[in-house]
């Protein structure tokens, strides 16, 4: 009952405003931002800023000035943006830009939600929050993985998983009597990882023939390993 009496109110609402003279409209004065979600990234060791456009019902003759708040469910990293404490649409305008400064600080990986609200205040009527979601630019290294099977190339198996446990790279369904593997895998720069090799069978690289496998990135021994290592095998490395 309650649903069909709000669904009345609803509808009983818009059609005053549809039937309201347009001058009335034109005098409410309501602020919104653009979208409710944006995104972008930040450079290893750099800054940017990003521009949130705000936007009004109607004009004024004098410049108009509205609170900005960072909401407390923002999972950004500290000290990594700089919000304004307000933002001002010039006299004679219905929009304008809120400038967020963006730093490479205490970023690492993830993504990095900022929630931006209005500001409660008597005289308008305010939008919804909009999100600002921020990560590091990745800067790619290439990473290469050797196998040598020991003969049941369809049992073997592997993955790279992040230091946020998010598998970033997987391969297996190689083929029994296959001799060898190369895998070229893409990384990120200065992050951390853990390599994972797995046996189905349970007796690692070994029978008939003992197998190996080496990770490397620019010539550098990452992950290194092979025969009897029974279901699998982690090794936790870098990318710098």
């Amino acid at each position: 009952m309650k649903k069909i009496v709000y669904n009345i109110l609803i509808l009983t609402l818009v059609a005053c405003f549809q039937s309201c003279d347009e001058s009335i409209v034109e005098e409410v004065e309501y602020v919104t931002f653009g979208a409710s979600q944006y995104s972008t990234g930040v450079d290893v060791g750099g800054s940017t800023s990003f521009d949130i456009p705000v936007y009004t019902t109607n004009l004024s003759s004098s410049d108009r000035t509205y609170n900005i708040t960072v909401d407390e469910s923002s999972n950004a990293a500290a000290g990594s943006y700089t919000v304004p404490s307000s933002v001002t649409i010039p006299a004679g305008a219905n929009e304008a830009m809120l400038t967020i400064a963006l730093t490479d600080t205490n970023l690492g990986i993830g993504v990095n939600n900022l929630v931006i609200n209005f500001a409660n205040s008597e005289g308008y009527f305010t939008g919804e929050s909009t999100t600002l979601g921020y990560i590091q630019n990745c800067e790619e290294v290439t990473a290469t993985l050797d196998i040598v099977f020991d003969g049941y190339g369809s049992e073997t198996g592997w993955e790279i998983t992040d230091a946020l446990d998010g598998v970033v790279a997987s391969g297996g369904n190689y083929a029994d009597g296959q001799v060898s593997a190369s895998e070229t895998i893409t990384l990120c720069g200065g992050r951390d990882y853990t390599f994972t090799i797995t046996d189905a069978y349970g007796d690692g690289l070994s029978f008939p023939n003992n197998g190996t496998y080496t990770l490397t990135i620019g010539g550098s021994v990452k992950a290194s390993g092979g025969g009897d290592f029974g279901s699998s095998e982690s090794t936790e490395f870098n990318t710098n």
